[in-house]
């Protein structure tokens, strides 16, 4: 884990920092990571292991397990949360749900996250912050008082910093520097309008005394593990065909294998050397491996060998990670409340409006598919007055039924259409 300073740092030693090549293998185990996430040519981090012709005959495997497990351990905002703020607040929100389900995922894979919020077309945005130096006083070496992070990239190599450029926030100051440290103003006086950092910190459960700490890289690194091993696979199936052998003087050039072809030797023999590769350990060993990443994050699954299960079933099952998402809601509950604070100073600052300080967030919990169990919960909040047709529309399809008049307006259609039952479908029928 790359060790920040626990004394007070200097913006020349950030910026060195920065730019040092200790902190490019940090950076580059992140970018991995990302890689892995994005599924982006992960082909390169295992093409080092197959030398020879071995890649000439067959092509590398990979797999995008990586984005798939962070999507299965990501569960606070898998459905969007109902906020309690400020009325005016909703007008310039901008795309936070989306935005935040993102910030999640990425805070999981890498861990220390930081999340820049600015306003832009009327609209507030959050961006994330992926590379950057914190520097901090001499009494606390976890929360940063300012930041240093790059804008653009260098090209070429990290000696040449003419194209480098890099932004300075503090609480009082704000402007950017150059790859040689030379000040370029944003504004007249260099100020921070917001008198604080535009940034929130997204940090894992275990904090202790210092600022950077690791995500799940161990899924990026099982990741590579298993494109390696299915790639030894697809070799070995390759092979099981056996290795023809030719013993006595043949011109080699004459020579060709093929299911729909005949080898003629006229002074020599032929055989075939079968490998000895029990494939089937092979998969089990792969299998072996997911199950342990799996494990790591609170994650069981059989490769459905056991078929479907029931919601009840699948909640014991997955008890583990749900006692996790708890602990990942009240860690995200107090981002939203610290995010919410930030917003409403940048928007009093760019747009002249004032919030109400009173924040609240109602994370939605998990449901797991159980058609029965959700029929009957319905038809209890029918029969006594709990919920109404319009709901059960609302929740059922949110995107289809924005308000309740939208909801309503499709229930009279219907009912015009469709003869009404009993139970569920009866509920329906309005007076």
């Amino acid at each position: 884990m790359y060790q920040t300073s626990q004394v007070s740092t200097s913006i020349s030693d950030a910026l060195k920092k920065l730019k040092a090549d200790s902190i490019d293998n940090f950076f580059a185990d992140r970018d991995c990571a990302l890689d892995y996430y994005q599924y982006n040519n992960t082909g390169r981090y295992i093409s080092n292991y197959f030398g020879g012709s071995l890649q000439a005959e067959i092509p590398l495997y990979t797999t995008n397990l990586t984005k798939r497990i962070i999507k299965r351990i990501s569960l606070v905002y898998k459905d969007a949360p109902i906020r309690q703020v400020d009325e005016k607040y909703k007008e310039y929100g901008g795309r936070k749900d989306y935005e935040m389900k993102q910030f999640e995922r990425l805070h999981n894979l890498l861990g220390t996250l930081a999340v820049k919020v600015s306003f832009k077309n009327g609209k507030l945005m959050r961006v994330p912050v992926l590379e950057y130096e914190p520097i901090f006083d001499h009494n606390d070496g976890v929360h940063p008082v300012a930041i240093i992070y790059p804008l653009t990239h260098p090209v070429s190599s990290k000696s040449d910093s003419s194209d480098d450029l890099f932004a300075y926030w503090s609480d009082t100051e704000h402007y950017v520097l150059d790859g040689k440290g030379q000040i370029i103003k944003v504004n007249e006086d260099n100020v921070n309008p917001y008198g604080r950092l535009p940034f929130v910190f997204l940090q894992p459960d275990t904090l202790v005394d210092e600022h950077w700490n690791n995500g799940a890289f161990d899924i990026a690194e099982a990741n590579k593990q298993v494109d390696i091993a299915m790639t030894m696979l697809q070799h070995h199936i390759r092979s099981a065909g056996g290795q023809f052998v030719i013993n006595g003087r043949v011109d080699a050039n004459n020579i060709e294998i093929g299911l729909n072809k005949v080898v003629v030797l006229e002074d020599g023999t032929m055989s075939n050397i079968s490998a000895n590769t029990n494939i089937t350990n092979i998969i089990e060993g792969i299998k072996f491996q997911l199950q342990q990443v799996a494990s790591n994050h609170h994650l069981s699954f059989d490769f459905g060998v056991n078929g479907s299960k029931s919601g009840v079933a699948l909640k014991i099952e997955n008890l583990e990670l749900l006692e996790n998402r708890e602990d990942a809601t009240e860690q995200f509950r107090e981002i939203e409340r610290e995010l919410y604070s930030l917003e409403s100073r940048v928007l009093e600052v760019e747009a002249g409006l004032s919030l109400s300080p009173d924040f609240s967030v109602d994370f939605t919990e998990v449901r797991f598919p159980d058609p029965a169990q959700e029929m009957q919960e319905w038809e209890f909040k029918f029969k006594h007055g709990l919920a109404d047709p319009v709901d059960w529309l609302m929740q059922n399809d949110p995107d289809r039924f924005l308000t309740r008049e939208d909801a309503q307006a499709h229930i009279d259609e219907r009912k015009q259409i469709t003869p009404m039952g009993k139970g569920l479908l009866g509920a329906l029928k309005t007076e």
